[in-house]
Protein backbone atom coordinates (compact mmCIF):
# COMPACT_ATOMS: atom_id res chain seq x y z
CA UNK A 1 0.00 0.00 0.00
CA UNK A 2 1.34 3.40 -0.99
CA UNK A 3 1.43 6.24 1.45
CA UNK A 4 -0.08 9.59 0.59
CA UNK A 5 3.37 11.22 0.38
CA UNK A 6 4.54 8.60 -2.14
CA UNK A 7 1.59 9.41 -4.39
CA UNK A 8 2.25 13.15 -4.20
CA UNK A 9 5.91 12.58 -4.94
CA UNK A 10 5.10 10.48 -8.02
CA UNK A 11 2.61 13.06 -9.29
CA UNK A 12 5.16 15.84 -8.87
CA UNK A 13 7.82 13.79 -10.63
CA UNK A 14 5.43 12.97 -13.49
CA UNK A 15 4.61 16.67 -13.89
CA UNK A 16 8.26 17.65 -14.02
CA UNK A 17 9.10 14.91 -16.52
CA UNK A 18 6.14 15.86 -18.71
CA UNK A 19 7.31 19.49 -18.81
CA UNK A 20 10.87 18.41 -19.57
CA UNK A 21 9.67 16.32 -22.50
CA UNK A 22 7.62 19.24 -23.86
CA UNK A 23 10.59 21.58 -23.68
CA UNK A 24 12.76 19.14 -25.59
CA UNK A 25 10.19 18.39 -28.27
CA UNK A 26 9.14 21.95 -29.04
CA UNK A 27 11.50 23.42 -31.64
CA UNK A 28 12.81 26.88 -31.00
CA UNK A 29 12.30 29.36 -33.78
CA UNK A 30 15.76 30.82 -34.18
CA UNK A 31 15.64 31.14 -37.95
CA UNK A 32 15.02 34.90 -37.85
CA UNK A 33 17.80 35.44 -35.36
CA UNK A 34 20.23 33.26 -37.31
CA UNK A 35 19.44 35.16 -40.51
CA UNK A 36 20.03 38.45 -38.71
CA UNK A 37 23.40 37.18 -37.45
CA UNK A 38 24.32 35.99 -40.97
CA UNK A 39 23.60 39.45 -42.35
CA UNK A 40 25.61 41.02 -39.55
CA UNK A 41 28.58 38.75 -40.32
CA UNK A 42 28.33 39.61 -44.01
CA UNK A 43 28.29 43.31 -43.17
CA UNK A 44 31.51 42.88 -41.19
CA UNK A 45 33.37 41.59 -44.26
CA UNK A 46 31.62 43.61 -46.99
CA UNK A 47 34.68 45.72 -47.82
CA UNK A 48 37.24 42.92 -47.98
CA UNK A 49 38.89 42.09 -51.31
CA UNK A 50 36.94 39.46 -53.25
CA UNK A 51 39.53 36.66 -52.85
CA UNK A 52 39.32 36.99 -49.06
CA UNK A 53 35.61 37.78 -48.83
CA UNK A 54 34.35 34.92 -51.04
CA UNK A 55 35.30 31.93 -48.87
CA UNK A 56 34.22 33.69 -45.67
CA UNK A 57 30.82 34.64 -47.13
CA UNK A 58 30.33 31.07 -48.30
CA UNK A 59 30.94 29.79 -44.78
CA UNK A 60 28.55 32.41 -43.41
CA UNK A 61 25.81 31.34 -45.81
CA UNK A 62 26.35 27.65 -45.02
CA UNK A 63 26.08 28.18 -41.28
CA UNK A 64 23.12 26.34 -39.78
CA UNK A 65 22.77 28.07 -36.45
CA UNK A 66 24.18 30.32 -33.77
CA UNK A 67 26.87 27.79 -32.84
CA UNK A 68 28.18 27.68 -36.41
CA UNK A 69 28.33 31.46 -36.55
CA UNK A 70 30.11 31.60 -33.20
CA UNK A 71 32.70 29.11 -34.46
CA UNK A 72 33.18 31.29 -37.54
CA UNK A 73 34.47 34.21 -35.44
CA UNK A 74 38.12 33.21 -35.78
CA UNK A 75 37.83 33.12 -39.58
CA UNK A 76 36.13 36.51 -39.58
CA UNK A 77 38.84 37.93 -37.34
CA UNK A 78 41.59 36.50 -39.54
CA UNK A 79 40.14 37.83 -42.78
CA UNK A 80 39.38 41.29 -41.39
CA UNK A 81 42.75 41.63 -39.66
CA UNK A 82 44.61 40.69 -42.85
CA UNK A 83 42.85 43.44 -44.76
CA UNK A 84 42.49 46.15 -42.12
CA UNK A 85 44.56 45.20 -39.06
CA UNK A 86 43.78 43.66 -35.69
CA UNK A 87 42.35 46.83 -34.17
CA UNK A 88 39.65 47.11 -36.84
CA UNK A 89 38.94 43.37 -36.58
CA UNK A 90 38.41 43.64 -32.82
CA UNK A 91 36.11 46.63 -33.23
CA UNK A 92 33.99 44.87 -35.84
CA UNK A 93 33.74 41.62 -33.91
CA UNK A 94 32.51 43.51 -30.85
CA UNK A 95 29.31 44.11 -32.82
CA UNK A 96 28.93 40.36 -33.20
CA UNK A 97 29.96 39.57 -29.62
CA UNK A 98 27.16 41.78 -28.29
CA UNK A 99 24.62 39.19 -29.50
CA UNK A 100 26.10 36.42 -27.34
CA UNK A 101 26.10 38.22 -23.98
Amino acid sequence: MQSQSDTRWKRALDSVLRLARLERVEPTDESGEVEFLRQLCRSLVHDLPAPQRGPVELRILRSQGRADLWNLRSHLFGAISLAHGEHVARERLQQLDAHWD
